[in-house]
């Protein structure tokens, strides 16, 4: 597509699309493919101009190169953009603002009074409302203030002063709302697994279905790769399944028949079918913006006070009302002490505040379901630790190899990665890693690897059987033996460790030693 630099400085550039009209949705296609491209590292693209402005480092050759070829056909087909983004949600409050703005402005401007006296009576009616139904309820509260300054600014005939009020009532309104709705969908789409479609299992054939279609009891087929998309139970076949998400062991574990499987956990290895226990919404997505939603139910003890206060401050600014217009006989001067009031601000400050909170909390991989339970971790003396993905890496490496049998460590461990880079589940791939770290190449001279799902692999090297996998896998179903006199050596592995067995002539040769290393900044 054609495109022009406006303007360019290191590190910086912006470009203009030939494009005509751009869409909010062609917008988001062109923003996050500009992000995908290696050295960029914030993009902003401004639909109703059709530019874009760019942060990258390193070469600009690979920038250049990417806007020449780019298309919004190719983009899209990359699947690049998420569901659900704010794009749309910030347009629509946009509009919003610039309407009732451009509203007040041309009713003032060109309506005559009589008509913006009407205009006035007529909107008064919802906070007049609000104000008397929660005097019914017997509570003084924020929306009597309002009611309070509208009505005696219109009994007083000041109708310019009711339309401010409310004008200035209808700003906080819309603010406050896109606030919260957006913090609420950036939380949740920083959640969200973008998983949008499944393969159904039913009559026998499986059936591309939308996410948002799957029912309790529906029959859903995984395979090696699938995330996961709901919790369910495993009804048919077995699978090796990643939990670290979750989080859970970083080393996968083996789910058959009757196990539970939970969404946002990947199929590392195998295939099975999961029956769906509870489908919500219409997808993940709708599920977590339900579950904060809910979660907000769980209001902090500083969000309690803060409400309560807000009420109880209402009492006194209607005592000071009335005490102004007793001291001074000003109803301007009375007014102004309604107008400065902060109970609304007070009251809508801390919930906005926690959801916040709990946005950021998310960009650093923290999920927080309410202010309460942020308040208990600010007075909590002793933190427990789950260690899988908080404090490591949640990837398998190779800590060490233990040989037995007067076997060379090198040779045993290019024999296993001969064998274990045909099934790239993360124990395998640490055992390839550790190899090709070590230099160590393993071209293939092995006959046909057989694989058993969870336990191990199988296969014959120079005519013999070479067995790699569980101690189950080797000891039990294989019936492999520790070599004579060496049985002290095998009983001082570290059990720190998770192992992993080599079998050479249903012998033991080898142990590999399996560490989830911690991270460096734990």
């Amino acid at each position: 597509m054609k495109c022009k630099i406006l303007h360019e400085a290191r590190g910086h550039m912006r470009v203009h699309l030939v494009c005509g009209r751009m869409t909010l949705k062609e917008a988001d296609v062109l923003e996050y493919y500009l992000r995908a491209v290696d050295g960029v590292k914030e993009v902003k693209v401004y639909d109703r101009t059709q530019d874009a402005v760019i942060v990258y480092q390193n070469d600009r050759t690979s920038l250049i190169r990417a806007l020449a070829t780019f298309s919004f056909a190719k983009a899209e087909s990359m699947e690049l953009v998420p569901d659900h983004t704010a794009r749309a949600l910030n347009r629509e409050f946009e509009d919003k603002l610039v309407f009732t703005v451009l509203r007040r402005a041309m009713a003032k401007m060109f309506f005559p009074a009589p008509i913006r006296m009407m205009l006035a009576i007529i909107r008064s009616a919802k906070y007049i409302k609000e104000g008397v139904k929660a005097l019914l309820h017997g509570h003084l509260s924020v929306a009597v203030l309002d009611a309070t300054a509208v009505t005696v600014s219109l009994v007083r005939g000041d109708f310019d002063t009711a339309s401010s009020v409310m004008f200035m009532l209808r700003l906080g309104e819309i603010l406050e709302e896109w606030t919260h709705k957006k913090s609420v969908a950036d939380l949740a789409g920083a959640m969200s697994l973008n998983v949008d479609k499944v393969w159904l299992k039913t009559n026998g054939t499986e059936v591309l279905m939308p996410i948002g279609d799957i029912q309790a009891g529906d029959r859903i087929v995984v395979r090696t790769g699938n995330m996961i998309p709901l919790d369910a139970k495993v009804v048919e076949g077995e699978a090796l399944i990643n939990q670290a998400s979750m989080p859970g062991e970083s080393l996968p574990v083996q789910k058959s028949v009757g196990s539970y499987v939970y969404a946002g956990t990947v199929a590392e290895e195998g295939e099975c079918v999961i029956c769906v226990e509870k489908a919500m919404g219409g997808g993940r997505y709708d599920r977590i913006v339900h579950m904060i939603e809910e979660s907000e139910k769980l209001k902090s003890t500083a969000e309690d006070k803060a409400s309560r206060l807000a009420d109880k401050l209402v009492p006194y600014t209607l005592g000071g009302t009335a005490l102004t217009y007793l001291l001074t006989r000003n109803v301007t001067k009375m007014l102004a002490v309604l107008m400065v009031d902060f109970s609304c601000a007070l009251k809508l400050s801390m919930p906005i505040a926690v959801l916040s909170a709990m946005r950021e909390s998310s960009a650093h991989h923290i999920s927080v379901k309410g202010g309460r339970f942020m308040e208990a971790v600010a007075n909590a003396d002793t933190i427990v630790f789950d260690k899988t993905g908080t404090l490591t890496y949640a990837t398998p490496r190779v800590a060490m190899v233990e040989t037995f049998g007067d076997r060379e460590e090198s040779e045993m461990l290019r024999l296993a990665a001969c064998l274990e880079e045909h099934y790239p589940h993360s124990m395998a791939n640490a055992v390839v890693a550790e190899a090709k770290d070590r230099g160590l190449s393993h071209e293939e001279y092995h006959s046909r690897v057989e694989y058993v799902v969870a336990h191990g692999i199988s296969s014959t090297v120079e005519g013999k059987k070479v067995i790699i996998g569980s101690a189950h896998f080797v000891f039990e179903d294989e019936g492999c033996v520790i070599p004579e006199g060496e049985e002290a050596k095998f009983n001082a592995l570290p059990a720190e460790y998770s192992h992993l067995y080599l079998c050479i002539s249903g012998v033991l040769a080898a142990v590999i030693c399996i560490s989830d290393p911690l991270r460096k900044e734990a």
